[in-house]
Formats: structure tokens, C-alpha cells, sequence
């Protein structure tokens, strides 16, 4: 008999941990929506927001933050969402060197998921044939254990809202 001791390797493989996605989770219009924390300066209560003429119907108006001149833009109509009269909280993005804020019902929490709940999103041929292609905003779905939540494309959202 051939020893055995020979044909047999022991290699310790090592596991990589999963790659983990930190978001803020937050509510608008009755759906959960999540903003990667790197892109999230801060979460402010609303304020005084200050119109200014001309500016497109999706953009309210500014802000005064710390001495900061702040654009503060509505997404609801990109995500046919109803448009809401008072706006609960505002989420601080930076892009880039781009600093604007989003109306949002209530931030609810950070999370870290790891990268595998993040889903692809199903097209939708209705409403891209409509123009109302909601899905562009979006990168993927989250998978959450009692729930789920739509991934934001910041990126997407800048280009369309057009603040440079």
C-alpha cells in the first residue's frame, strides 16, 4: 500500500471577507432609497431654503450652511415620485467638488452590506419607450433580511440636474 502521507497536501486557504458597501438608508415618498456614506457629508434638519429665479422646477432653492452657499434639489420628479410640500431632511452629497443637498423624507439609518445583496435592477421597456425611465437614477437594488432598498446613482443624478 502507497503511504498516504505523500499524496496528501495541507494548504490553509485562506477566505477573503466579503467586500461591505456602507449606506445611509432613508425614506422618500414611501419607498427606502440608500446613498453610499463616502458621497454623505452630513444629514441637516430642514431649513430656510431661499428660492432663486430662474433656476429649474426640480432645483427648490439654497441653503446657508456654515457660510456655504448649498443648491438643494428635489429627485422626486427623476423617480415619479409625488412631490412633497415641507421636506423632512436634507442629505448632504459632494460630488466631485460639488457640494448639493437632496430632499428626503426621513434618514433612518448607516448600514454595511456586503456587495453581493446589491442587485441588478430589471429593465423596464415601458417606461423607457414612455421617457420615464426611473431605473437611470439607480445602481442596484439592496437585499436586505425584512426588506430592500434602491441603490442612487449620485453620478447620474448630478449630470441630470444640471447644477454647472
Amino acid at each position: 500500500m502507497a503511504e498516504l502521507d505523500n499524496d496528501v497536501t495541507t494548504e490553509v486557504i485562506e477566505v477573503l471577507p466579503e467586500e461591505e458597501l456602507r449606506v445611509c438608508l432613508f425614506s422618500m415618498g414611501g419607498d427606502t432609497y440608500a446613498i453610499p456614506v463616502e458621497l454623505l457629508t452630513e444629514i441637516i434638519i430642514s431649513r430656510k431654503i431661499f428660492s432663486v429665479p430662474t433656476t429649474p422646477s426640480h432645483v427648490l432653492g439654497v441653503i446657508n450652511l456654515r457660510g456655504n452657499i448649498v443648491p438643494i434639489v428635489d429627485i422626486r420628479p427623476a423617480l415619479s415620485l409625488p412631490l412633497q410640500s415641507v421636506p423632512g431632511q436634507i442629505a448632504i452629497v459632494k460630488h466631485d467638488t460639488v457640494t448639493f443637498g437632496i430632499v428626503v423624507d426621513n434618514a433612518t439609518e448607516v448600514v454595511g452590506v456586503p456587495e453581493s445583496s446589491v442587485l441588478a435592477i430589471p429593465s423596464d421597456q415601458g417606461a423607457q419607450q414612455a421617457g420615464r425611465d426611473r431605473n437611470r437614477f439607480l445602481l442596484g437594488i439592496i437585499q436586505r433580511e425584512t426588506s430592500e432598498a434602491a441603490l442612487l446613482n449620485i453620478e447620474r443624478i448630478f449630470e441630470e440636474i444640471k447644477l454647472v
